[in-house]
């Protein structure tokens, strides 16, 4: 309920993913037992390649997954392909499993699988208890009973065994939704190819090379329903799978399914060792068969490494049908309250059906209802990214490590600052210091996935859109404590009412009249859907007031008059009623007439359908009974105009009452049925059941909508005011619907007195009280307190008037110890230094230390010390770091910083480095190396390219060194690849103004980190010490005397810092090695150790640590290698939600291609093909010409450097 409802006339099914899989689990330590939820879950393919990638390491972590969709047929289908998985032991059928996974034509004998094991399953299953004591029980849970009821009819249909008419009416719906798939793709694209962009992705590092071949690949999988490239195997797929055959009339495939968009389709195009696990070392471009056969080969490791991991015990998944939001509200309940039970939330927003959790495995605690890993997929396009996040980070826990992630489109045309605060509904600092969150790659301007290489292949003339995949992390705050707390945030009530009216403001900037009337003038402007009500609004506000400290009651009353008060938002006053009875119902904020039972100047019970009721409350539930003819005309002219629309309630006056009024209500409940009641109307004993149709919007039966409202409302014309169904009024609506419905956009209309389309009780169907909406539990979110240190602290966030932005904290330290109190009053002084942009410690000369930790990035220059002596406290002042500041942070492009104990990396993804494939570098002329050429410059931003080429333009002392230590990593991995020079394996970082080389690298291996998709260094670091050279200097002479002397990379002073500040986590993210007790770091408390010349960087736990044969045993190689440290080198990306990407075709870094052939093919200048027909163009520009797919192939190398998207 806390999103508009849609009316959801078409539905795409996504049976598979479209992004490429990713590790889940890449951020967290090694270990440690990891709990995951994944809400929008989609296919299986992180959870089985994350699964694939923990088989490999030495030391297994246990793996409980936590799943939801609100598709049954994505979570049937995962449940058959998981069982499927664990019956062939022997891998027999892993062919026939991948048909019946990823083809919507499949052979007789896949079918007949799928019947059998449909019919186990069903057995299997008939309660909750019965299928979690089966055999797949153990590994495979379900949620809840109604999750279950709704899988097994979805494998009773895909199991039916179809014969004559049946049959013939199954194929005929197929190839329905599968032509409608063609139209509503043809409606988008027209007569121009899909430009396969997601399945390119997953070819990156080289989607450059594979732009052709997956276009033809995606063509091939619509024209057979397989991926299979023999002709035999595509004539024996001749029935149609129906685990692509959604029931629902009103639901097809997606246009853009593509099995191959969810693998790595880099391992066919990038040159690979025999020994890696997926070899590759021809030098040819891969045809068309191998592709396939790479990906089904990836498939069938993650299957073994999933059965592996159930034999061993280590992996439970627990499956929920339904709304990601409502599951997020369910899990927040119980981790509240310790039960699953009365939650009073509808399992999604199309159906009254409550969630409830099974109470076996939620109240007993077996079940996690908080996680190390909460992944949102790209929820937040359709769901609004504030629902999300308020509803989620509750769900994640208090550590270091733990990540909520968030996926969307980003379009990059613009100002990015504006992009962040049009997202996030608000200023990025105060929002996410609202949320308890922290947009990790945002903060640093430091991705390890590329979104340069998309823009390759990407339109650029209307803006780009990215892929952003974004962490979400609490506020950087390491600490070895037990218990891990979010801070409160201290506020006073006018500077925190100030914040939310202007969150308020943008979340419903599409009600502000100036913007209407603008848009009224725009042309070929493109329909959106709202994201947002009240209702969402207030579950911020729940939220933000289980995180605060502050009077609440002032904090709303001066909210209620700024939005009383507020002229911008055109609708503001029609929908005040609903704000106003979601905050008292929340128990946030009661105007009076919500204070007490209805009563006053213009209210009656007489003649109201509530005169008899014995406890008038002040809301009541609205139930409105649409006949289906009524709806038919909306449906007409929606299926017409190919656009749809939120739908809501409205009650208002007569058309003849004196006093003309009118409430919408946007926070909807609906359904399609027969409404069943129990009870007198007239009695507060009143219910309402429906009795559901599952058709939906295909069938024929009544729309019921749900809804809460005012009682007082009611009760001014009990008789005559009316009660509708209508939509929200905006430039598009109007547009569409206004000829048809008129100028209130109302489909149906009922007085109050029509007791058979209108009915009123005191809840809504089927839940005995209103929704729950928790927010952080008073245990996770509270004060801190150092019991060591003898101190308490809090922090107070400062607002401006003007924009609502936080604009500075406060950290107070109140001193407990008697002994600091005492140095304290005696005079000591007190200093600070800055840890990290989060994290400063204030110092007490001849006393303890104490932390300040901030709940966003902070002005280390801006600090203010202020000491109370008498009163034994600390303050430390500090400015907010802008969000547009952020990028040119100091230090902290990697950090890590002690947690628990131990070191913990912040933004860098673990690898289990031996189980990466190895690059082929011994043919450097290789086609399958040309991606190196155009894939590394995409670490530098547009901004950051430009400044290279020109050094003399502005630039920040931090952005000059972000951008040369770019550089010169490009020159590494190039130097070490020797694709455009004479190959060299050893570096020497060297420092003209520290006295030299700093640091020697030693490469082994040119890797690929398929979960990032990136090639990675696999060297080892010899850091320079002091202490260290009389007894290293003879070896290093000696080597620099031998065939492997260092290639010398020179750097300034201020990108040697990088340099140190980033070895730390490349040798953190890769070690298979323990640190010891005496290790350095935790003595010291600090990483890296030192930046001052000489000084130690690392630690020595990993000096030494590198497997047999892992350099050449050139001269001086044994004696070095005792003091180097293993380190895992990745290209350093900057953050597309941050600065736009290099666009390499205007760029230094492209050579510039031949002249364009404009009348003949571009390879051969045959004015025609073979067979005499017109030349083909190429598909994404459509300006180049070829004769055949061999020419465009052979050409691709040199015109994929200017190929644009052609938009007219």
């Amino acid at each position: 309920m806390l999103a508009p409802v849609i009316a959801n006339l078409v539905q795409f099914f996504y049976p598979v993913g479209n992004t490429p899989a990713v590790s889940l689990t890449q951020g967290l330590p090694a270990k440690e037992k990891a709990d995951l939820l994944l809400l929008g879950c989609g296919d299986l393919r992180h959870i089985l390649f994350t699964i694939n990638n923990e088989q490999e390491v030495r030391d297994q972590r246990r793996l409980d997954f936590t799943c939801c969709d609100v598709d049954t047929a994505v979570i049937a289908r995962n449940i058959i392909l998981l069982s499927l998985i664990l019956d062939d032991i022997n891998g027999d059928n892993k062919d026939t499993i991948w048909n019946l996974f990823y083809h919507f034509r499949v052979d007789k004998h896949s079918l007949e699988l799928l019947q059998t094991q449909t019919a186990k399953l069903l057995s299997l299953s008939k309660s909750l208890e019965s299928w979690h004591a089966s055999q797949y029980g153990q590994h495979v849970r379900i949620c809840d009973r109604i999750s279950l009821d709704r899988v097994r009819g979805m494998w009773g249909f895909y199991g039916t065994k179809r014969e004559d008419d049946d049959l013939s009416n199954f194929k005929a719906k197929v190839e329905s939704g599968i032509r409608k798939s063609h139209e509503y793709k043809k409606s988008i694209f027209g007569g121009k190819s899909v430009n396969a962009l997601s399945s390119a992705r997953a070819a990156s590092p080289a989607c450059l090379d594979a732009m052709v071949d997956v276009g033809g690949l995606y063509n091939d999988y619509w024209e057979f329903g397989t991926t299979d490239t023999d002709p035999a195997a595509r004539s024996n797929a001749n029935e149609y799978n129906p685990m692509f055959a959604p029931q629902d009339g009103n639901m097809f495939l997606h246009y853009g399914t593509d099995p191959m968009s969810g693998f790595h389709l880099a391992a066919a195009y990038v040159a690979l060792k025999t020994a890696s696990p997926s070899p590759n070392s021809s030098m040819q471009k891969p045809t068309a068969d191998e592709i396939v056969r790479t990906v089904r080969k990836e498939f069938s490791t993650w299957m073994e490494s999933f059965r592996a991991h159930c034999v061993a015990g280590l992996v439970r998944l627990r499956f929920f049908v339904g709304d990601a939001v409502a599951l997020a509200y369910g899990l927040q309940h119980v981790h509240s309250t310790g039960s699953s039970k009365q939650a009073n939330w509808y399992r999604d927003r199309y159906h009254f059906e409550p969630l409830e959790l099974n109470d076996d495995e939620y109240s007993s605690g077996s079940a996690p209802c908080v996680f190390d890993v909460v992944d949102t997929s790209n929820l937040i396009d359709h769901l609004g990214a504030l629902n999300v996040l308020v509803a989620t980070s509750p769900l994640l826990r208090n550590t270091f490590s733990a990540a909520l992630f968030t996926e969307k489109l980003v379009k990059t045309h613009g100002d990015h600052t504006e992009l962040l605060e049009n997202i996030l509904c608000g200023d990025l600092t105060t929002v996410s210091s609202l949320l308890g969150l922290t947009p990790v790659e945002v903060v640093t301007n430091t991705a390890s996935s590329s979104s340069g290489d998309e823009s390759m292949v990407s339109d650029t003339k209307q803006g780009l859109q990215l892929f952003a995949r974004i962490a979400w992390k609490r506020p950087m705050n390491p600490s070895d404590a037990a218990e891990k707390v979010l801070p409160l945030l201290h506020f006073d009530p006018a500077h925190l009412a100030n914040a939310l009216q202007k969150i308020y403001m943008k979340m419903f900037a599409d009600e502000d009249v100036t913007q209407l009337l603008a848009k009224m003038g725009e042309k070929n402007q493109r329909p959106s859907v709202p994201t947002y009500h009240r209702a969402s609004f207030v579950a911020l506000l729940c939220l933000v007031k289980s995180r605060v400290k502050t009077d609440w009651n002032q904090t709303m009353t001066a909210f209620m008059e700024h939005i009383d008060g507020d002229e911008k938002l055109a609708f503001s006053h029609t929908y005040m009623q609903e704000l106003n009875l979601w905050m008292h119902m929340m128990g946030l904020y009661s105007v009076d007439i919500l204070r007490s039972p209805p009563s006053g100047p213009g209210i009656s019970q007489d003649a109201s359908p509530l005169q008899k009721w014995d406890n008038i409350p002040e809301v009541v539930g609205v139930t409105l009974q649409i006949p289906r003819s009524r709806l038919d005309p909306f449906i007409k002219e929606s299926m017409k105009k190919g656009f749809t629309s939120a739908i809501q309630g409205s009650v208002q006056s007569s058309p003849d009452a004196a006093n003309q009024w009118q409430n919408m209500f946007a926070a909807t409940q609906v359904a399609f049925g027969r409404l069943k009641t129990k009870g007198a109307q007239s009695s507060d004993l009143y219910e309402v059941d429906i009795d559901e149709d599952g058709l939906g919007w295909s069938g024929q039966s009544s729309m019921l909508l749900s809804f809460y409202v005012p009682t007082w409302i009611l009760l001014q014309e009990p008789q005559t005011a009316s009660v509708s169904l209508s939509l929200p009024h905006s430039p598009h609506t109007v547009a569409v619907f206004s000829s048809i419905l008129g100028p209130t956009l109302s489909v149906f209309i009922a007085q109050q007195k029509d007791l058979e389309h209108v009915h009123i009780t005191k809840t809504l169907p089927n839940l005995s009280k209103v929704i729950s909406i928790n927010g952080f539990t008073s245990e996770s979110a509270k004060d801190g307190v150092d019991h060591n240190g003898g101190s308490e602290s809090m922090v107070t966030a400062s607002v401006d008037k003007t924009s609502g932005r936080i604009s500075s904290f406060t950290s107070r330290v109140q001193v407990l110890s008697e002994g600091a109190q005492t140095i304290l009053k005696d005079g000591a002084k007190v200093t600070q230094s800055m840890r990290s942009p989060f994290n400063h410690t204030l110092y007490l000369e001849g006393g303890p230390k104490y932390k300040a930790n901030f709940p966003a990035p902070v002005l280390s220059s801006s600090a203010k010390i202020k000491v109370a002596r008498k009163s034994s406290f600390l303050e430390l002042v500090v400015d907010v770091a802008k969000s547009k500041d952020w990028p040119n942070l100091q230090s902290f492009m990697y950090p890590v910083y002690m947690d628990n104990g131990s070191p913990a990396t912040w933004n860098m993804p673990h690898l289990n480095v031996a189980s990466l494939p190895k690059i082929d570098l011994e043919n450097t002329s290789s086609p399958r190396l040309d991606w190196l050429r155009y894939y590394l410059p995409t670490m530098w931003s547009s901004k950051e390219s430009a400044l290279k080429f020109n050094p003399s333009l502005p630039a920040t002392p931090n952005m000059r060194a972000k951008t040369e230590f770019k550089d010169s990593l490009y020159h590494m991995f190039i130097g070490f690849t020797g694709v455009q020079g004479k190959h060299a394996s050893v570096f020497a970082i060297n420092c003209a103004e520290e006295q030299g080389v700093q640091m020697v690298f030693f490469l082994s291996e040119m890797r690929l980190d398929l979960s990032n998709r990136t090639p990675v260094l696999d060297g080892a670091v010899l850091p320079l010490r002091l202490d260290l050279m009389s007894d290293i200097l003879p070896h290093l002479q000696a080597m620099s005397q031998s065939d492997h002397a260092p290639a010398a990379i020179a750097v300034p002073s201020t990108e040697l810092r990088l340099w140190k500040e980033s070895i730390p986590a490349w040798a953190e993210r890769g070690r298979s090695w323990s640190h010891k007790p005496s290790c350095e770091y935790c003595s010291k408390g600090t990483i890296p150790l030192s930046i001052v010349f000489g000084a130690r960087i690392l630690c020595s736990c990993g000096e030494g640590q590198l497997p047999p044969g892992f350099m050449p045993d050139f001269p001086g190689w044994k004696a070095l290698s005792k003091h180097a440290v293993r380190v895992s080198i990745s290209p350093a990306f900057t953050s597309a939600l941050v600065e736009g990407p290099l666009d390499l075709s205007s760029s230094g870094f492209a050579a510039k291609p031949p002249g364009e052939k404009k009348d003949g093919c571009r390879v051969c200048d045959n004015a025609c093909k073979p067979d005499g027909s017109d030349l083909m163009n190429c598909s994404r520009c459509h300006t180049a010409k070829y004769c055949s797919r061999d020419c465009q192939r052979a050409d691709w190398k040199e015109h994929k450097l200017v190929c644009k998207a052609d938009t007219k």
